[in-house]
Parts: C-alpha cells; structure tokens; sequence
C-alpha cells in the first residue's frame, strides 16, 4: 500500500503534540490513514509518551483548534476527541512507551496469546504513519514487527484459541451456545457468538502470520488472507445472522465451521509453506 498523503492540518497537530515535553512520536493510524475511510470515520492520532501527558497541556493544542472536543476519555485508552469547523472530527490516544515495547515483547519473545485480537495491537504499530519521531525511536518499533511473524506464537495462538470453540472442553463457546439457546438467552447467545468469532478470527490470522486488525471491517481483511478455511467468509456472515435468533441452526452452522476450520488447519497449520508479511497492508 502507498503512503498516504498527509494532510497539512494534520502535519500541524502532529508537531504540536510533538513539542510537548515527554512525547516520543505521533502516529496516524485508522482508517482514514489506511484508505478505508467513510462517513463515520475520524481522524486517529497515536501519541506515544514517556510520562502522563497533563490534561491541560493537551488542551493547549486542540482548544484552539475545536468548536466542540472531549477530553480525558478513559473507557478505553486514554483518549481525547474534538471536532473541527468543516465537521472533521478527531481521536488522539496517549500511549505508553514501554506500554508499547513490552506488548512487542510479549508476543514476539515470550509468544503469549489472547483469547482473540492477540496481536491487534501489534497492528496498530505495524501500521502505523510516522508523523513526528524525532529520535528514530518508532522506526525501530516497526522494524521489529517487520521481522518474520514467530513460527510458536501462532501455534499458540492456536493452542489458547481452538479449543474454546468447540469439541470437548465443557465450558467451551459451543457448549454455551447450546446452554443459551436452552435457556431462551438470546443475549448470551449473541455474546458467546462474538466472542467465538473473536477466537476463530485470531487463529486465521496467525495461521496466515498476520497481525489481528481488530473487528472493524474484519471480512475485508479476511478476504484478503491468503488462506482461509472453506467458506470461511461466507459463514461467518451466515453466523451473525444466526445469532439473531434463538430458533436458528446456530449449532450445526458452528459445527459445520468447526469440521471446516479443523480440515484446513490440517492442511496448513502453524507449519504452513507461504509465509506472508505480517502486515496486512503490505507495508514492509
């Protein structure tokens, strides 16, 4: 994929979250800067620091910019949000640096897996637009995530994954699709789908060593892996429709992508032939 052009506005906000004292570098990442941008979509900026980053020094930068802005969010990342006139809207995430190397660390070194997304974070550095780096200190970050996917990590994303799916463990997602279903719970019903499809997600991805995008847009990163189970894209699609109601054939449809999944990881398991790049974007 090209490098994106970056806007000058954007350039701006960047340097100015640049000389503030204790920011490594900032980063823009989305989909805005991943060319999958639509109505919905803002502008995110990662801003990667050595030392909380005072409210009031952040303020200093998007107040004079904002007709309307949020700030100090915490739901999910620390994450402050702001529109500007014209209705472009923003989201700039504080991140840790050490935050950032240890999660390298921890699934490129010591190879730990998640139940689903293990590697989303990964990706998000892997993908990444270099903003302002002054000290080179992000170029090394994605360098090493440019190294070759582990050959352990994805038997262990494998190993963490698979078996919650289904197909023996009594607490697994399909046992408690059954429990749900039994029940007349259509909500736990929903929440065992996602969290299945989180799990079976993770698996392709490593298998395809590739880093986890997250679940925006999944089926379009999907489509574009190399390698899937049969029917794979077509099935979760039936899957979400499925989880809508609690007389569907959710079970045999599960268990059906479970033979399917099974048969492929036969096939090309975490020893399979075609190595590809772990970014998903082609960005070497």
């Amino acid at each position: 994929m090209n490098e994106p052009v970056v806007p000058p506005f954007l350039q701006e906000i960047a340097d100015a979250f640049g000389a503030i004292d204790g920011v490594e570098a900032v980063v823009w990442c989305g989909s805005a800067a991943l060319g999958g941008a639509d109505v919905f979509s803002d502008f995110d900026l990662y801003v990667y620091t050595h030392a909380p980053v005072p409210v009031e020094v952040r303020d200093a930068v998007i107040a004079k910019r904002a007709i309307e802005r949020q700030l100090n969010n915490t739901f999910w990342e620390l994450e402050d949000e702001w529109i500007e006139p014209g209705g472009k809207r923003f989201n700039s995430m504080y991140r840790d640096c050490t935050y950032a190397v240890d999660e390298i660390e921890k699934r490129l070194d010591r190879n730990s897996a998640s139940l689903g997304y293990t590697t989303a974070y990964c990706f998000s550095l892997a993908n990444g637009f270099i903003l302002y780096d002054a000290r080179g200190w992000f170029n090394s970050v994605q360098a090493r995530l440019r190294e070759p996917f582990p050959e352990q990590l994805a038997r262990s994303i494998i190993a963490k994954n698979r078996p919650v799916l289904g197909g023996g463990m009594q607490s697994c997602y399909l046992v408690q699709m059954k429990a749900a279903i039994a029940r007349n719970d259509l909500i736990s019903l929903n929440h065992r789908t996602t969290v299945w499809i989180a799990s079976y997600a993770d698996i392709l991805f490593a298998v395809n060593r590739r880093y986890h995008p997250g679940e925006k847009r999944l089926l379009t990163y999907m489509s574009d892996l190399p390698s899937r189970p049969e029917g794979a894209l077509e099935d979760i699609t039936k899957l979400c429709g499925f989880a809508g109601s609690l007389s569907a054939p959710i079970v045999e449809h599960v268990s059906l992508m479970l033979k399917r999944l099974d048969e492929w990881l036969n096939r090309a398991g975490p020893g399979i032939k075609e190595k590809t790049n772990p970014n998903s974007h082609g960005r070497a």
